[in-house]
């Protein structure tokens, strides 16, 4: 007993304790970074507020997409999307919550700085949520500078019309950019009856061009426009010195932008009509998780050999001798017994033995 001991405690030092010692790669390791950039990412320029007035004069479409976590801002980062909006729709697709409205400042910033850690190139905006910028344009700055300070964004944006112009100077005077979004504005649906297209008589196609130039005189950087006919929008386009990003807007305007979660088809509620599903995720999140549960209930994952760890040999019998249970065999050693007794019964090496030789 005394001398198996002495092997076993033989077994901990020098080469064979080194040999235990190496970096295993997990999915709960971060990433090593350099110089603050995660591996892989293209060699390209951070996206600027000049960069994107740039694009808008030698008519480069802008691309904008919204990230909600840090997994989707690689995403974005990595294939060389130009903004990456947080999206108050965030409250729908990743909380569940029924409508924008509900979604707090501080359920925003948590999402805020996850996109934040995992976005480089593009330029980094978010929407201040319902409720942070109505009571006062003093309120709103505090809220923004939160934004900027606690959410680490670049920019914020607003929904609303001439009666934010005074909250929208006000942010951008004390040097957070502000991007302006006007036409139908969700955090106003139970306002606006519902998610109608805006604009759509003369009267209505004034207001929202009269909104659109009362808020880049007040400040704004850029402007959404979303749900309105391609003509107004077009024409926005043309009589604004700002860019312009559409959704629902028509291909006449600076830039594009769509929900992660449209474009990626992960989201089964109600389709909108300008929304295009450019690959299907959810299909195959679905053949994922079902292939998943068929290979654990079929006992194929995981595979010991391929996705397990070993330990250094003989320390596995040290363990047993030590806890005095000797005579214990787990699955592996099961099937390594069946293989050892059919492999001697056809003369050959049993794999257990061959692997130590």
């Amino acid at each position: 007993m005394r001398g198996s001991l002495l092997d076993c405690t033989a077994l901990k030092s020098g080469s064979v304790r080194r040999a235990l010692v190496g970096r295993r790669w997990m999915s709960v390791r971060p990433m090593l970074l350099e110089s603050g950039v995660p591996p892989t990412l293209p060699s390209r320029k951070k996206m600027t507020i000049q960069q994107l007035y740039q694009m808008r004069r030698v008519g480069t479409p802008i691309t904008m997409l919204t990230a909600y976590d840090f997994p989707t801002a690689r995403a974005l980062d990595t294939h060389g999307i130009d903004i990456a909006l947080v999206g108050d729709s965030l409250a729908q697709v990743c909380l569940g919550l029924p409508s924008t409205t509900r979604l707090s400042l501080d359920e925003m910033l948590h999402h805020t700085r996850a996109v934040a850690r995992g976005t480089v190139h593009p330029f980094l905006v978010a929407d201040m949520p319902f409720g942070s910028y109505h009571t006062s344009p003093e309120d709103a700055v505090r809220s923004a500078v939160r934004m900027v300070q606690d959410g680490h964004v670049e920019a914020v944006k607003l929904e609303g019309g001439p009666e934010i112009a005074a909250t929208v100077r006000r942010i951008s005077e004390v040097g957070v950019p502000v991007m302006a979004h006007v036409g139908l504005m969700p955090q106003r649906h139970a306002a606006l009856s519902g998610y109608r297209v805006q604009g759509r008589d003369a009267a209505s196609a004034k207001a929202v061009l009269d909104g659109a130039l009362a808020l880049q005189d007040a400040g704004a950087f850029a402007i959404v426009l979303e749900a309105i006919p391609h003509r107004l929008a077009e024409y926005m386009t043309a009589h604004l010195n700002i860019p312009t990003i559409g959704i629902g807007a028509g291909p006449g305007t600076s830039g594009q932008v769509l929900v992660w979660d449209d474009v990626m088809t992960r989201w089964h509620g109600k389709k909108a009509k300008f929304v295009r599903r450019f690959a299907d995720v959810g299909h195959e999140e679905g053949r994922g998780v079902q292939n998943y549960i068929g290979a654990v209930r079929d006992g194929s994952f995981p595979n010991s050999q391929t996705e397990g760890y070993e330990m250094a040999g003989g320390e596995w019998e040290c363990f047993l001798e030590q806890i005095g249970d000797n005579e214990w065999r787990g699955m592996t050693d099961k099937v390594q017994e069946r293989q050892g007794d059919v492999a001697s019964s056809e003369g050959m090496t049993p794999p257990r033995l061959a692997q130590a030789m």
